[in-house]
C-alpha cells in the first residue's frame, strides 16, 4: 500500500505499517521507529483513511471482522 506524500525512508512506512497491523499505538510506534510521534499519528491517521477508501470502493463496510 502506498501513501501518497510520504517523505519517509523505504523501510520506515513498511516498519509503521507493521505495527499499524499489531495495533499497537502511534507514540509506542514512534519510539520503536525512531520518528516523532506526530509523524506516527500522521501516517497512522493516513493509513486508517486508505483502509476505508478500499472498502468502501469494494462496496464492504469495515465491520472489525476478518473472514
Amino acid at each position: 500500500m502506498h501513501i501518497k506524500h510520504c517523505k519517509l525512508r523505504i523501510n520506515k512506512p513498511l516498519e509503521l505499517m507493521k505495527y499499524f497491523v499489531a495495533g499497537t499505538t502511534a507514540r509506542t510506534v514512534a519510539s520503536l521507529v525512531g520518528i516523532h510521534r506526530n509523524t506516527a499519528v500522521r501516517f497512522c491517521r493516513k493509513l486508517r483513511e486508505k483502509v476505508a477508501q478500499v472498502q468502501l470502493s469494494r462496496n464492504e463496510p469495515f465491520n472489525g471482522i476478518m473472514n
